[in-house]
């Protein structure tokens, strides 16, 4: 009769499992933070931590791209170096949750592939990485040469696709195709075709061979690309990103530019821009981090959002500060402080799943 009450006992009190003295009741560390973040050089951003036990401590893999702290229940990261970092937040009882940075944009090139003739010259725009940077191409088809940011590729013989690759100082890779046919017409647009991702903003440079100035400049798409301010300066024709700011599209959209000299003549470039299957990933806040008196409002411009996509806007502390869950027409969200404190405003577009930004708020006293 003991012997049996003693396993009852002992089932009743579960024995033989457990959880190595962690406590199911308390939730484990958590922070506001998404779990991959990226962030640009120099700046400082906030997020809150909560759950598990505080105090709470928190350790950067590389302090030389990313300084870390964390003060009573905010999370302080400092970017300071190029590169990627893994930061680890830990409460009291050992419990963590890690944060993946990435500081400084991506290693991207202005357009990923190219169709243009023998002899003709190319520019490319390189951003993000870390300067400076070097290319490699086949020699006996391309000489590529690079000039601060800009790439120049002078085409030498038929073929192709070619490969390029240009690497920054970290050992980034960026990688482009170009095709080259032969002839060459009296009058054309170099490159006669190529292929960006509608994640670039970048501005894009087309050469003009032959024909007589002055010239006009046309495409079929003004919400897509549209011609710089100054279109032609000598026979470069440069053109930005389209009258929404952004070069978001709900599919590979072709876009077609054309060139007219003075007696009449035309040439021109197809312009493909590609449907990023991740969604367009260019949303900003202008200015990325704010500060506004309790009591006043503030105006934060977003930028970004996909052709179809609703943007929504949710503040992590609304006891700090509140903001409009819309956009106005004019893409701005409006920004209340309530009490002087730190909190975030986390901006979300339905057509981008995954894609989101995060931009800091600070309330000051008046």
């Amino acid at each position: 009769m003991g012997a049996l009450l003693a396993a009852v006992l002992v089932s009743a009190c579960g024995g033989g499992g457990g959880s190595s003295g962690s406590d199911p009741k308390t939730p484990t560390v958590q922070t506001t933070a998404p779990a991959t973040l990226s962030m640009p050089l120099g700046v400082v951003q906030s997020y809150s931590v909560f759950g598990g036990v505080a105090p709470y401590s928190v350790s950067s893999s590389d302090v030389r791209v990313l300084n870390a702290s964390v003060s009573d229940q905010t999370l302080i990261l400092n970017s300071v170096g190029q590169g990627n970092a893994t930061v680890t937040i830990r409460d009291r009882n050992g419990g963590s949750v890690a944060v993946a940075i990435t500081v400084g944009d991506p290693l991207t090139l202005s357009m990923s592939s190219v169709q243009t003739y023998v002899g003709d010259t190319v520019k490319v725009l390189i951003s993000g990485g870390t300067p400076p940077y070097r290319v490699s191409a086949l020699d006996i088809a391309l000489k590529g040469t690079i000039v601060g940011n800009e790439l120049t590729l002078k085409t030498l013989s038929v073929g192709g696709p070619f490969d390029v690759v240009v690497l920054d100082a970290r050992g980034q890779q960026a990688k482009m195709t170009v095709t080259t046919l032969a002839g060459s017409p009296q009058f054309n647009l170099a490159p006669a075709a190529m292929t960006i991702s509608e994640t670039s903003t970048e501005p894009l440079s087309l050469l003009i061979s032959g024909g007589t100035s002055s010239y006009t400049v046309r495409t079929s798409d003004l919400t897509l690309l549209q011609p710089s301010a100054n279109t032609v300066t000598g026979n470069t024709v440069t053109l930005l990103t389209g009258t929404k700011g952004n070069r978001c599209v709900n599919a590979d959209s072709p876009v077609t530019v054309e060139i007219r000299d003075a007696n009449g003549a035309h040439a021109t470039s197809a312009i493909t821009i590609t449907d990023n299957p991740s969604g367009c990933g260019n949303l900003k806040a202008v200015p990325a981090s704010v500060t506004v008196t309790r009591g006043s409002d503030a105006s934060v411009l977003i930028q970004g959002q996909a052709a179809n996509g609703t943007i929504r806007l949710v503040s992590s502390r609304t006891d700090i500060a509140t903001v409009s869950e819309r956009l106005d027409a004019n893409g701005i969200a409006a920004v209340h402080g309530v009490a002087v404190g730190t909190t975030d405003i986390i901006v979300t577009d339905s057509a981008q799943p995954g894609v989101s930004l995060t931009f800091t708020v600070t309330v000051v006293a008046p």
